[in-house]
Parts: structure tokens; sequence; C-alpha cells
């Protein structure tokens, strides 16, 4: 019988088993597609440090370096803040999660693609495999199985629509700047925004999100022609993505959640890889020192303190934009430009960790006189 099975075989599950494995202990992986990385549910933007600090191989998954990003108030006003060096890349999924899957495969790693969690009985699972009923065993069951999550649903933790974000994203051949991100805070994208991700000059990714009930498709459409009149469309994914604080009580019996299933994302973007693999790496280490018999599963929430410290400050950021009407953010975006935000985020951002600069913004004197703006944020 493996010790862990891991429903979901994402970036998030798929770490999951590799450091499992590498700690010592078996793993299977389920997962109910029959590829590996499709379909594509992100635009594959993660930063650099982020893949430094994980010691992430991104080989031929690679698509392009990004260098900044340009952010487009409701009216047009633009903060620009590039930087010398590549802060981010954007990757192919597809090629990014079949890397983890020959990695997590020479390591022993089984994994069962076309196979469908149904329930879960103590330590049984029931699985529908190539459309046949089987069963099966494992000591621990993860979660990874992203935002519609089975797990979440076994293990009870609620959530509704306004928790979540409706995408929609097309790859569009165009004129684009190769080295920046772009981020539209269009009226018509509620609770969220547009966005182009290069992947060459001639071509991008280029999305929108907005809350649940919206008609996401006429949203797209308006965004291209208003913002991006020589693109042309060509390729659409839909997508749900985590849209909250990450969730608590996420670990019931010999269940437990990760990743999306367990909003590890960043409510600010929606990205999720860098905090997932994070995620990951503090389960699988769990699992490890509980299946020794050092700990039990339920240390898991508090050893994520402190990523998920970040995750609230990211949904905290979110609240506080999704607050303004669009003269405020007009404004704001004016005011900030003309007291330097570019030259500052351009040398202290962090597209992960907003907390190492949130508090050199609020303590530098040349924003003192933004007050009301700052405690409008600390309420948020």
């Amino acid at each position: 019988m493996p010790q862990v099975a891991i429903i979901g075989a994402g970036p998030v599950g798929l770490q999951t088993a590799i450091r499992l494995k590498e700690l010592g202990f078996e793993a299977t992986v389920l997962e109910e597609h029959e590829s590996i990385g499709i379909p594509e549910h992100c635009t594959g933007l993660i930063s650099k440090k982020g893949v430094e600090d994980l010691g992430i191989h991104l080989g031929d998954s690679l698509q392009n370096s990004i260098k900044g990003a340009k952010l487009f108030s409701p009216s047009g006003h633009m903060i620009k803040i590039k930087s010398k060096e590549v802060v981010a890349y954007v990757v192919d999924r597809k090629e990014f999660d079949s890397i983890l899957l020959r990695r997590a495969r020479l390591l022993g790693v089984h994994v069962s693609t076309e196979t469908k969690l149904i329930d879960v009985r103590n330590n049984t699972l029931f699985v529908q495999s190539q459309k046949r009923g089987e069963l099966r065993k494992a000591d621990i069951i993860v979660g990874a199985d992203g935002v519609n999550s089975t797990i979440r649903h076994l293990i009870g933790v609620k959530t509704d629509k306004e928790n979540f974000i409706h995408t929609l994203q097309t790859t569009c051949t165009g004129d684009f700047d190769p080295e920046m991100v772009e981020v539209h805070l269009v009226d018509y994208a509620k609770g969220f925004f547009a966005w182009v991700v290069p992947i060459s000059k001639d071509k991008a990714k280029v999305g929108i999100g907005s809350v649940l009930g919206e008609n996401i498709s006429e949203a797209l459409k308006k965004f291209i022609s208003e913002k991006l009149k020589n693109a042309r469309p060509y390729h659409y994914e839909s997508a749900l993505i985590p849209y909250g604080e990450p969730l608590v009580g996420i670990v019931k019996a010999n269940m437990v959640l990760v990743g999306d299933s367990a909003f590890q994302t960043k409510a600010t973007t929606g990205g999720g890889v860098i905090f997932g693999i994070k995620s990951a790496n503090i389960l699988a280490q769990t699992i490890a020192d509980t299946l020794k018999g050092k700990t039990t599963l339920t240390s898991y929430e508090k050893r994520m303190d402190e990523l998920n410290k970040e995750l609230k400050l990211h949904w905290k950021i979110r609240k506080y934009a999704n607050s303004l009407s669009a003269e405020e953010t007009d404004d704001l975006f004016v005011k900030l430009k003309k007291k330097g935000i570019e030259e500052f985020l351009a040398k202290e951002g962090n597209m992960d960790e907003p907390g190492k600069f949130i508090g050199k913004l609020m303590t530098n004197p040349a924003y003192f006189t933004m007050l009301g703006t700052a405690l409008k944020f600390l309420t948020a």
C-alpha cells in the first residue's frame, strides 16, 4: 500500500510526490486527465526570484524573460516599472509540468493518468480509472486537485461563488513589447483585471478575469478591440482561479489540501505556481514527520504561517484595489507617479512577497501626505 496518495498531477501535486520521495516515502499520484498540463489554466508568468529560491529547472518550458510591467488605470494613466535585470519568466505550462513529471518518474513515483477520484472512506479511495471503478488504499490523501477540489468538498471546507474569478485567455499574434507585461484595470474586468503577457515581440497571452456571472467572452473581445487593435487571437482557454485568503481547516483526519485547492495563490494576480510549490515542500516535510511519528498532520497549518502571512497581504491589496472607484484609482495612479513610485518599485518591488516593500513604502517620507490612502489600505 502506498503511504501517500496525491490527487492531481499539476506542479503542486508532482512536487509533493517528488519531495516525499527525496525524504524516503512512497507516493502515488492520481490524475483525471489523459495528459499532464492540459488544459492550460494560467499565463505561466513566474518570478525569477521564486525560480532561483526553489532551484526550479525551466529547461524547454522557458518561453520569454520579463524585465517589468506597465500598469494602466481605468482612464489610461500608466505606471511603468522596469528593471535592468530579468525579474520574471514566461513558461509553457504543458512543458513545465512535463519536466516535473519526468523528474517524478525518474525517482520512481507512480503517476496514474485518466484516474478520477470519486470518494474517500478512511484509507480507501474510490476511483474511476480508464472508465472502470477501482479501489485504492493510502495512509494519507493529499488534495492537490485544483480550484474545483473534490478533497476540499470531502473535508467540508465551504466556498461560495464570490470566492472564484472566471478567466478567459487567448494567444494572440500582433506587435508587443517582449520585455514588459501589461496590466489593465478596465471597468469591465470586475474585481480583477486584463493582462498582456508577451511570449515574443509578435506573440502574447492576452486575458481577462472577472467575478462569476459576467460575460467574460464579451469582456475579452472588448478589451482586445479597444486596447490591442492589431492583435489577432487564435486560441482560447477558460478557467476559474481561487479568490480570497488561504483557507483554514484544510486538514481533516488523513486528508489535507495544498495549492489552488487550499487557496494558496496570490489574490493580486491569481498566480499560484511558486507559492504552491513552496507549500508542497512544507506539506511533504510535515507528512514525512507524521509518518515518522514526530508530529501530526495538523501541524501543517501552523507550518504554513509564514507563507500565509504573505498570501493574506496579497488579499488585502486586492480588497483595497477593489474598494476604489475608477476615479479614485485614476487619482491614485497620478499621485503615486508624481511621488516616484516607478523608481521605488523598480528598486524594491517583489511580485511574490509584498511584505518586503509595503513597510518601506508606508514609512517613506515621500508618501506621508497620503496618510488617508494608507489608512484605507490598512482597513481594507
